[in-house]
């Protein structure tokens, strides 16, 4: 797959403790709207044994141009300010690394 322009957005998120379900919740409403944009989640996790509050994503996004491309169309949703304001409410901390496949992994 060397000529495939796609890169991995994996990001980590710190949720304010007691807010899983609203972030859930409103993760499960922009998602699609991701996808439909051309990002795919690879996986949501949260640790069994680790940092309590933390959620980890994988998304396969369509090249770098395309993470902000899909960020603008979220943002132009007509359901934006209700799931930022809900963002806004559950996460302490964020941070998204734009990673590659290396030689020796198995790209999902």
């Amino acid at each position: 797959m060397p000529d495939d322009p796609a890169v991995y957005l994996h990001v980590k998120i710190q949720l304010v403790r007691g807010k899983y379900t609203l972030f859930a919740e409103t993760m499960a409403e922009m998602a699609p709207v991701l996808e439909e944009n051309g990002w795919r989640l690879i996986g949501a996790f949260t640790p069994a044994i680790g940092r309590l509050g933390a959620v980890y994503h994988v998304w396969r996004v369509p090249s770098p141009d395309g993470v902000l491309s899909a960020l603008d169309v979220v943002r132009g949703h007509p359901d934006a300010r209700r799931w930022h304001d809900a963002f806004a409410e559950s996460i302490a901390d964020e941070a998204l690394e734009l990673v590659r496949p290396t030689t020796y992994s198995r790209v999902p």
